[in-house]
């Protein structure tokens, strides 16, 4: 028994050293099949444990909330590790408001058989503000006047503070707002809602960036009155008389629509409005431009002199006429004749009613053309020609005419001395007698039945 021990204690090295080199030789066997890799890799920072109703400062620098890591292990695990395989983390839990403190950075793999070999940065700085409200008073600067004659009463605002919301540090440094409005002249009530600018206690323009208001306009309210013996009165127009018959007023313009006038306040107060003096439209047939003076009451007169022009816009009524008209043919060649149905058409116009009270019936004509057309029959649309007086056209019946075109019949030297032996030659008379046209009128007619015999004559030859 003691030999055996003696035995195990002289090899207790070689059995140690055996075992060594039997470890060696197997993690290298392994390692020649998984070799160890080292890898970099940026991770993003978690920060933890910020307490409620506070605000961490952005770094100026975004990569600050990354660390980056250089790690090593299996290749079988390194390949292919992404940020998600690591945790790193900034505890806020212990940070002082308001200070700037460097806080040590956590980095952790989640697989145990990857080491961390180092890290950058190791530790950050960070700074963490309570998060504060602070009611900033609104101040507000009037530029301008109000009109003469008027009083500006006292502003409103809404609201009258605004609260802002923020780290305490950059919340701590307003003073106040303020709101600009412009009167110019102004007689009614003003109302506008503009944007407050902001001011720090050393009166520069400060920053609102990243802060929450609880208000971002003003609304602003100025009364605005007639101070008492002032009175902004509208001006009306006193007219006399009427236009020329046919025409009547389309408008009366009055520039300017209101003066300000001032004098006794009961007697200012009273006026509804004030008048012009007359003026005479009798007989206007068209519209007029002039200047007028006012008529003002006893002690009452204008604040300051203003020239006042009266527009009296006069037109004539629009009415309706009909007329008829013959249908005149043009652009027919001597070659042909044409016959037209019907002869005449109705032709409904629209216009100044004295225009058209004036309208001669040669002035208007009905014509149609011809030119270019062929044997035989057409339906055709009239032209109306019109005098330039602003006068329109309505409407025409009937609408189309129907135009027969025909071959002029050529009278032969037989058919003439036919005619002639059928119509003796009426003896001369001496002096003219009313009774010609009439004898005039049935030669004609009675030539008709011959003229159509001699067309018969005519075909018949040809064929």
């Amino acid at each position: 028994m003691i030999k055996a021990f003696r035995f195990v204690l002289e090899n207790l090295f070689t059995l140690l050293l055996s075992l060594m080199l039997a470890v060696l030789i197997w993690a290298s066997a392994v390692r020649e099949e998984d070799p160890i890799q080292r890898e970099f890799l940026p991770v993003p920072i978690n920060f933890v444990g910020q307490m409620e109703g506070s605000l961490m400062q952005e770094p100026e620098n975004p990569a600050s909330r990354a660390v980056q890591i250089i790690f090593e292990g299996p290749a079988s695990i390194v390949t292919g590790m992404t940020a998600a395989d690591f945790s790193a983390t900034v505890d806020l839990s212990q940070i002082v408001f308001g200070q700037d403190t460097a806080v040590p950075v956590f980095v952790q793999p989640k697989n145990s058989d990857v080491i961390l070999l180092s890290q950058s940065p190791e530790q950050i700085n960070v700074r963490v503000e309570q998060i504060v409200t602070h009611d900033v008073p609104v101040l507000l600067d009037v530029r301008g006047e109000v009109a003469r004659g008027h009083t500006q009463g006292e502003a409103l605002l809404n609201p009258e503070t605004i609260t802002i919301a923020g780290p305490e540090s950059v919340v701590s440094s307003f003073d106040f707002a303020r709101v600009t409005i412009f009167l110019n002249g102004d007689k009614q009530t003003f109302f506008d809602a503009p944007q407050p600018i902001f001011y720090d206690k050393q009166g520069r323009v400060a920053s609102i960036g990243n802060l929450t208001l609880s208000a971002e306009q003003v609304e602003v309210t100025i009364p605005i009155s007639e101070s008492a013996g002032f009175g902004e009165k509208i001006i009306t127009a006193d007219l006399v008389g009427e236009p020329a018959p046919g025409y009547r007023i389309l408008s009366v313009e009055v520039e300017p629509l209101s003066v300000l006038v001032q004098g006794t306040p009961s007697r200012v107060k009273s006026l509804a409005n004030v008048n012009t003096e007359p003026i005479d439209i009798t007989g206007l047939t068209e519209s007029i431009r002039q200047q007028v003076a006012l008529a003002l009451p006893e002690r009452v007169e204008l604040d300051e002199a203003v020239e006042i022009f009266v527009t009296i816009e006069i037109e004539p009524f629009r009415s309706t006429s009909s007329i008829q008209r013959p249908v005149e043919l043009q652009g027919l060649s001597e070659e042909l004749t044409a016959i037209v149905d019907p002869t005449e058409v109705r032709v409904i116009l629209f216009g100044p009613l004295p225009v058209l009270d004036a309208l001669q019936d040669s002035e208007v004509r009905v014509t149609v053309d011809l030119f270019g057309l062929e044997v035989g029959v057409h339906s055709l649309e009239p032209s109306v020609t019109l005098p330039d007086r602003g006068i329109e056209l309505r409407s025409m019946q009937p609408a189309q005419v129907t135009v027969e075109i025909a071959q002029a019949i050529t009278i032969t030297a037989g058919l003439t001395e036919t005619l002639e032996t059928a119509v003796p030659t009426p003896s001369p008379t001496p002096s003219p007698s009313p009774a010609l046209p009439m004898l005039a009128a049935g030669g004609l007619l009675a030539l008709l039945p011959i003229a159509r015999q001699g067309r018969k004559f005519a075909d018949n030859h040809m064929r």
